[in-house]
């Protein structure tokens, strides 16, 4: 049995818990390869915690932030930061010793890959990293830990990315080939014969700025008094949700438009399912989470043109592509929708066989055998 150490900057606490679950989910498709996985991960605060002995979790003095959203400012986020690192390699560093592992896999480049190339350098351990989005896209715009992220990249034994814009934008970093390697959060719903499409389009995911929920809401405030019958749900909660009810409230769109807050899964794919449309308006992304929820619940999607997005939706045929921050485009693609309805020939199941996180485990493990196979055999021929 393959002994793997995963180290992942997020990690749900239980199966409604919004903190990457698509690495539970890539942690059980380890699982159907008989891989002996142990998950480190720093903690944080949930409201119930779902306890396993193969998940370790670190404590470094903040439980509702995570490292990447700490102020740079405030003298207490470096104590934290120094924590962090401290406590999370010298863990990672005791896990090895107890359990002496095969490899190491690391998502996110920064910081769970600089934990991972620390620990090679310091025990020999390979490891490969996983870029997800955040370690390409924004860490590197901090000049030391841009020099780290570039050394994770290069020392690793495969560079892995969710996105083919992300890889070729970590590849530009570190000169490395990178290998597409999906991230997706797999939907346990099951469709009841009496659900029928409604006049609703939803909005599911962090309530951030950067996320275009602003950009939403104008495009469907323009839209709204010519269609009063049609709905528009924000599922999710984050920093802007305050701010985005008070301008729900301003533009007298309360009885239309419903910021809900943090849904179990079950319910929120309920209004994701009944929805005639999800709409995706991010500013940045690679793959969001929220895409491979929507195909496996076989809803079209109005997506900004961010990532991979435009790259599956029109490969696919599941939905319009706009430009990010391009309100006009939004309300054109809304009014589309309400008059002509969804795309004809939509291709949801070839779509999530394309993103599948059973298939993102499979391909891992895949190469990883032929790794394992490999430190096997010249370990025979130094005896």
């Amino acid at each position: 049995m393959t002994k793997l150490l995963l180290i992942s900057n997020r990690f749900p606490a239980h199966a409604d818990d919004g903190a990457s679950p698509f690495v539970a989910d890539f942690v059980k498709g380890l699982a159907r390869h008989d891989i002996d996985c142990t998950v480190l991960t720093p903690h944080h605060f949930a409201d119930k915690y779902t306890y396993s002995d193969n998940v370790v979790r670190f404590q470094w003095g903040e439980e509702h932030k995570t490292i990447g959203s700490l102020p740079m400012v405030s003298p207490t986020s470096w104590l934290k930061i120094y924590s962090y690192f401290r406590n999370g390699y010298a863990e990672a560093l005791r896990l090895h010793r107890e359990k002496k592992f095969d490899f190491c896999l690391a998502l996110w480049a920064a910081p769970s890959g600089i934990f991972a190339r620390n620990l090679k350098l310091q025990t020999g351990l390979p490891y490969a990293v996983w870029c997800l989005g955040s370690d390409i896209h924004t860490y590197p715009k901090i000049p030391i830990v841009r020099g780290k992220i570039v050394d994770v990249l290069k020392d690793s034994a495969r560079v892995y990315s969710d996105g083919h814009e992300l890889g070729e934008l970590a590849s530009q970093l570190s000169g490395r080939q990178y290998h597409f390697l999906p991230s997706m959060r797999k939907v346990d719903y099951t469709f009841s014969k009496s659900e029928k499409t409604e006049k609703l389009f939803v909005c599911p995911g962090r309530v951030e700025r950067s996320k275009g929920v602003f950009d939403l809401l104008d495009a469907f405030a323009k839209v709204a008094p010519e269609w009063p019958d049609w709905q528009l749900y924000f599922i999710g909660d984050g920093s802007a949700r305050t701010v985005l009810e008070h301008r729900i409230e301003q533009y007298g769109l309360a009885k239309q438009v419903k910021s809900l807050g943090f849904v179990k899964g079950e319910n929120m794919y309920r209004a994701v399912a009944k929805s005639s449309a999800v709409v995706i308006p991010t500013h940045a992304d690679s793959l969001p989470l929220t895409f491979g929820e929507a195909m496996q619940l076989k809803r079209p999607v109005i997506a900004t043109d961010i990532g991979d997005l435009k790259h599956f939706i029109e490969r696919y045929k599941v939905g319009a592509v706009i430009s990010p921050h391009a309100v006009d485009e939004l309300v054109d693609a809304l009014r589309d929708f309400i008059q002509d309805g969804p795309p004809t020939g939509s291709k949801f199941d070839e779509c999530v066989n394309a993103i599948s996180i059973d298939r993102a485990a499979d391909t891992f493990v895949d190469w990883l055998s032929t790794q394992i196979e490999g430190v096997g055999q010249r370990e025979v021929s130094v005896c």
